[in-house]
């Protein structure tokens, strides 16, 4: 038997979700994340400190494991069955790429963080201190490339508590508390501006709220400003590379659950205007994926002129239907565009209408439908994009079915 997540309620027009038709999702309880040499087509540079390279010297990656072109389960058979069962197996949780260090994945949540250092390949539980407590669906999860890696760890459900990590992983201390809504309506995502660590953004589960933190998670401000648009809730919000640090981080888009519409605010969230092509369009519920590559962006939803994936050649000023269906996360590499279905589901497979797998060579304006594994039966809560310098890789943490990861040809 399926089961939904997310105490109060599915989100959107639950029954077409289960039909896989009508209804949503990088980082909340989903979300997409992605190394700055697979996603966006740059590169990363490296320098002291980093593992990857050296002084002044080009990142030394090793090549990735895999078979190309076959998506593949990389569960480590030491994770718990109990997070794929359901009524409560929702999945492993959020999964981020550290951007500094192409090789090093995370995952969490249920009372764990995993590790992998070869790019997805095989996962190790971290001997984290304290233990992150064991919440129904997990945690949200967020990375930034500091040396070691600076972690983030908020509860979906339960509180309003963030921990934080300052050394990869290996220790979590709690760095701030927020104070809106009830104590239930906990962080639904964390994002952290690409060329800022301190500078953080969330959401709230099942609230209306979008909030900044500029001290690192310690303090955080609710932010509405002009045009910002009443009825939506549990928000995703997404840095846009606008080509300079202080212009990107005014920058951002931002997409609602149940009602309300996509919106984007290019200072700092005082003002917010609604894309051309995007009106009422939300995500699912439990994820979101958005994708950039220079000009060009890339978001699934559900709701408002269709559902489907929509490109931006614009920076997001005007939006475009590139292919239709249900889609819930869209993520790209310097080679492809790709989109599958799935929402915050215990249980849910093919008989839901399954993942509704997509591709489209760049620049994701021809898409055609994919082929998966036949376990592989229903879409992410988040993936992550790395690189090894010759090939992209992708992993994904599915809902209910495992950690699967595709090296593309």
């Amino acid at each position: 038997m399926a089961t939904c997540g997310f105490a109060s309620g599915c989100g959107t027009d639950r029954s077409s979700q289960a039909a896989g038709g009508a209804s949503q999702t990088a980082s909340g309880v989903g979300g997409i994340t992605a190394s700055a040499g697979a996603s966006t087509g740059g590169s990363t540079s490296s320098g002291a400190g980093n593992p990857n390279g050296g002084a002044g010297g080009a990142i030394v990656r090793p090549p990735a494991l895999g078979t190309p072109g076959v998506w593949e389960d990389v569960t480590s058979p030491e994770m718990d069955p109990a997070l794929f069962t359901p009524p409560s197996g929702f999945g492993v949780g959020n999964i981020r790429v550290d951007p500094a260090r192409p090789t090093d994945l995370y995952a969490g949540g249920y009372g764990s963080i995993w590790k992998s250092t070869d790019y997805g390949l095989t996962w190790s539980k971290l001997d984290s201190k304290p233990n992150p407590p064991y919440l129904a669906l997990g945690h949200v999860l967020a990375v930034a490339g500091t040396t070691p890696a600076t972690l983030w760890m908020a509860n979906v459900h339960g509180d309003q508590k963030v921990f934080k990590s300052t050394d990869g992983g290996l220790t979590f201390t709690l760095t701030g508390l927020i104070t809106v809504g009830s104590s239930n309506d906990s962080f639904y995502s964390i994002v952290v501006d690409p060329n800022d660590a301190t500078h953080l953004l969330t959401g709230l589960h099942e609230q209306d709220h979008l909030l900044e933190s500029k001290d690192g998670g310690e303090t955080w401000e609710v932010l509405a400003g002009t045009g910002w648009p009443s009825g939506g809730k549990s928000w995703f919000p997404f840095f846009v590379d606008a080509g300079d640090a202080a212009t990107t981080r005014k920058t951002w888009f931002a997409i609602p659950q149940d009602g309300a519409s996509a919106v984007m605010t290019s200072d700092g969230g005082a003002t917010w205007v609604q894309p051309a092509g995007l009106a009422g369009l939300q995500h699912p519920h439990g994820g979101s994926g958005f994708f950039q590559d220079k000009a060009a962006l890339f978001v699934a939803g559900v709701q408002g002129p269709g559902d489907g994936v929509y490109r931006s050649t614009d920076r997001g000023t005007n939006w475009t239907r590139v292919t239709q269906g249900s889609g819930a996360v869209v993520w790209g590499t310097p080679k492809n565009l790709y989109a599958m279905w799935g929402w915050a589901c215990a249980g849910c497979g093919l008989e839901a209408g399954g993942p509704q797998y997509q591709t489209a060579p760049q620049p994701g304006t021809a898409w055609s439908k994919g082929e998966l594994p036949a376990e592989l039966d229903w879409g992410p809560n988040s993936v992550a994009v790395t690189s090894d310098g010759a090939r992209s890789i992708i992993v994904g943490s599915m809902w209910s079915t495992g950690l699967w990861r595709y090296v593309e040809p």
